[in-house]
C-alpha cells in the first residue's frame, strides 16, 4: 500500500500533538466530567448480629448523588464492630479505603491505597484516631501519578466512627471528602 508524503506528514504531526498533550476533539469530548470537591456523609442502621448494612452512593452524569438503598447480608461474627468508607474509580478499581474495628478490649484501623506499578498512585498522608465511647478514625490520601503527575489534583478523605452505648447498642457513622469527583466514581460504606 503506498502513502502519499503529506498523508504521512499529516498522520505524523496528530501523533506528535497527541504526545504533546492535545487531544483531538471527539476525544475530549468522551473525557470524564470534573465534578469538583465533593462530600459525601451517611449513617447507616445498625444490623442484627452477625448481619452487615452496606450502600453504594453513586455520582451521576450530572454530578448529584444518587444514594442507593441499604443492603443488609450476613458477615461472620466476631464480636466486634466494624465500620469502612471505600471510594471506587469509574472501572470499579478500590482507590481509597479506611476501616475501623472495636471490641470491648480494644480498636484498629486499616487503610488500603490503589498503587501503580512505577511506585505512584495513592499514599496515606496521615491518620488520625479518637477513642472512648465514640472510636473515630479520620485518614487523609493524596495521589501523584498517571492522572496528575504533580500531586495536587487529587486527595481523599476518609472518616469513620463506631458509637457504642452503655447497653451495648452501636452505631457508626461514615463519610468521605474528595477535592475532585467524576462521574461514575461510588463510594462504598458499612456498618456490622
Amino acid at each position: 500500500m503506498r502513502r502519499s508524503i503529506p498523508a504521512i506528514g499529516a498522520a505524523a504531526v496528530a501523533l506528535a500533538g497527541l504526545l504533546a498533550g492535545a487531544a483531538p476533539a471527539a476525544a475530549s469530548e468522551r473525557a470524564p466530567r470534573d465534578c469538583g470537591q465533593l462530600r459525601i456523609t451517611d449513617t447507616l442502621p445498625v444490623p442484627a448480629d452477625g448481619q452487615q448494612a452496606r450502600r453504594d452512593v453513586v455520582v451521576g452524569a450530572d454530578c448529584r448523588l444518587r444514594y442507593e438503598s441499604v443492603e443488609v447480608a450476613p458477615v461472620a461474627a466476631d464480636r466486634s464492630y466494624r465500620t469502612s468508607s471505600e471510594m471506587y474509580d469509574c472501572c470499579n478499581i478500590l482507590m481509597t479505603s479506611l476501616t475501623t474495628r472495636t471490641d470491648a478490649e480494644s480498636s484498629t484501623y486499616d487503610t488500603h491505597v490503589n498503587r501503580e506499578p512505577w511506585d505512584a498512585g495513592w499514599t496515606v498522608e496521615n491518620v488520625t484516631r479518637t477513642t472512648g465511647s465514640t472510636v473515630s478514625t479520620h485518614a487523609e490520601f493524596g495521589y501523584r501519578g498517571i492522572f496528575d503527575p504533580t500531586g495536587r489534583w487529587y486527595h481523599n478523605v476518609h472518616d469513620t466512627s463506631v458509637t457504642v452505648a452503655p447497653d451495648g447498642t452501636m452505631t457508626c457513622r461514615q463519610s468521605v471528602t474528595l477535592r475532585h469527583t467524576f462521574i461514575g466514581w461510588h463510594w462504598e460504606h458499612s456498618c456490622s
